[in-house]
């Protein structure tokens, strides 16, 4: 075959276009920090990179959501020891006031602090993480109790929260009926106020045997209660470590397959610059013919 001047230009050109092509991606990937820029690349790598992202923003939800739990669970712990401190007071008033020899100013202290006790007990079951009422079960953008110590709840919101941790439900949730709610279905604002109208006519038998006995149920629900929000941080914290685990091998693994070998990358780029140079000279000596130089 017959090889022409024309021939010769066009391949020198083409393969000095290619070269520049191959430095230009160089350039990219060395700018960008990536392998991969746009799919035609290399369409398996994008395919697993895009896998990956998916599978890694899935990833920041669950650990979203573990977070959230995280500080339901620790509002609860709060909340249920300083109920168990208030309802050990109550205890105490309760057993001050079945005394039949206290005088009227004495009791009406006594039913005083009791009030107290009840204001504060409506603000702890009230009790919000962010904007969420972590009592009021399902129906957690609305206070479980009124301001007067009505629980306002409805029955059938009374239930476990879940949420989705690694493609698994999670429950947890403590809800106002577990503990402001005695065995014979009378809140424990109900119970303080028959309490303080037993105190104002000195029934020292409602006293000793019905509110106490309310007491002792309520104080048997704490203790319950806290068990429960042991074993739930128990399990929250093994998810918020399993999330953690698979987020550092997630990132680890994409970051092998997508990110460039930066020093790799700069020694091809500089191979590549250098078989440029030398093209570009050999053309210059192989295309510097014109027809000029065959005038005689």
């Amino acid at each position: 075959m017959r090889v022409t001047d024309r021939m010769t230009s066009d391949r020198v050109l083409y393969n000095i276009q290619r070269t520049i092509g191959e430095i230009a991606k160089l350039h990219d990937r060395i700018s960008s920090g990536t392998k991969v820029r746009y799919p035609s690349d290399d369409a398996v790598l994008a395919t697993r990179s895009s896998t990956l992202d998916s599978r890694l923003r899935e990833l920041q939800q669950y650990e979203r959501n573990v977070n959230h739990v995280q500080s339901v669970v620790k509002g609860y712990d709060t909340a249920i020891q300083q109920v168990s401190e208030l309802y050990q007071r109550l205890r105490e008033l309760l057993v001050q006031a079945a005394n039949g020899t206290l005088t009227a100013d004495q009791r009406s202290a006594i039913a005083r602090e009791v009030e107290q006790i009840k204001q504060q007990l409506i603000q702890i079951a009230n009790t919000q993480v962010g904007s969420d009422y972590i009592f009021a079960g399902l129906a957690g953008s609305e206070p479980p109790v009124s301001e007067d110590g009505k629980i306002t709840v409805k029955p059938e919101a009374l239930k476990s929260r879940v949420t989705m941790v690694l493609g698994y439900p999670l429950e947890y949730g403590i809800n106002v009926k577990d503990l402001f709610v005695t065995d014979g279905n009378q809140s424990v604002f109900e119970l303080i106020e028959m309490s303080i109208k037993a105190l104002e006519r000195n029934d020292q038998r409602f006293i000793g045997e019905v509110a106490l006995a309310g007491v002792n149920y309520l104080e048997k629900s704490v203790s319950e209660n806290l068990a429960k929000v042991g074993a739930m941080q128990r399990v929250v914290e093994a998810a918020a470590n399993r999330i953690a685990d698979l987020n550092n091998f997630m990132t680890e693994y994409v970051s092998k397959e997508r990110d460039v070998d930066i020093t790799e990358a700069v020694a091809k780029l500089s191979m590549k610059q250098a078989v440029l140079n030398a093209a570009l000279k050999s053309a210059a000596n192989l295309l510097r013919n014109t027809l000029v130089d065959y005038i005689s």
